[in-house]
């Protein structure tokens, strides 16, 4: 059995000082399979293109693998929407883990100033316990207090919705490089197995 991490960038791409930048390097520094798809017009995100896209990197992973998923941001959500899809999982094996980094919170009708176009239609994802248990054995959120995107309860509202743990990174915006995670090592150490929750910060 293979291990195999799949890692799902946020809306807008990610730049290279991202957290998850520095971890798909690292991960493929220890010489491991690491699928890191950037998803169709990233800036101007479409949600039928982006999960046509997951699926089909999906697709291609190893039935038998061992697989990690670590998602930021609309790339959380965008899992959110493959688990309302999935009762049984179609598309790829079951993954080990999944840890959901940020799911912004977005009200469809008033979304941020900033959110690029497309962004709201991702919103709000469908709440499938028997379709995240499908595509995940374990799946944890991290979430923080000072997100510009979510509240904390709001995180919260998503973890009891998909019946799933939730994490608080106190302090840590949208835990992303503005707020500081650039390099983040508790996530690359959590990735390998060699660190356990609750979340370290980047401090």
């Amino acid at each position: 059995m293979s291990d195999v991490f799949l890692v799902l960038h946020g809306w807008g791409g990610n730049k290279p000082e991202h957290w998850q930048e520095h971890l798909v390097l690292k991960l493929k520094n220890e010489g491991v399979d690491v699928r890191y798809p950037t998803f169709p017009d990233p800036k101007n995100p479409n949600l039928a293109a982006w999960m046509t896209s997951l699926h089909s990197v999906l697709d291609k992973i190893p039935s038998d693998a061992n697989l990690t998923v670590l998602a930021h941001s609309l790339g959380a959500i965008l899992w959110m929407h493959h688990a309302g899809m999935s009762e049984t999982p179609a598309h790829g094996p079951q993954a080990a883990r999944v840890l959901l980094v940020a799911p912004p919170y977005v009200i469809r009708e008033i979304p941020p100033l900033d959110a690029p176009p497309g962004a709201a239609d991702f919103f709000p994802p469908p709440m499938s316990k028997t379709g995240i248990a499908a595509i995940g054995r374990e799946t944890v959120i991290v979430a923080s207090d000072t997100d510009d995107y979510s509240t904390f309860d709001q995180s919260s509202a998503y973890a009891g919705g998909l019946d799933v743990p939730i994490e608080k990174l106190a302090g840590g915006g949208h835990i992303s490089p503005y707020y500081g995670y650039g390099e983040w090592p508790w996530v690359f150490e959590w990735a390998l197995g060699r660190a356990a929750l609750s979340p370290k910060p980047n401090k």
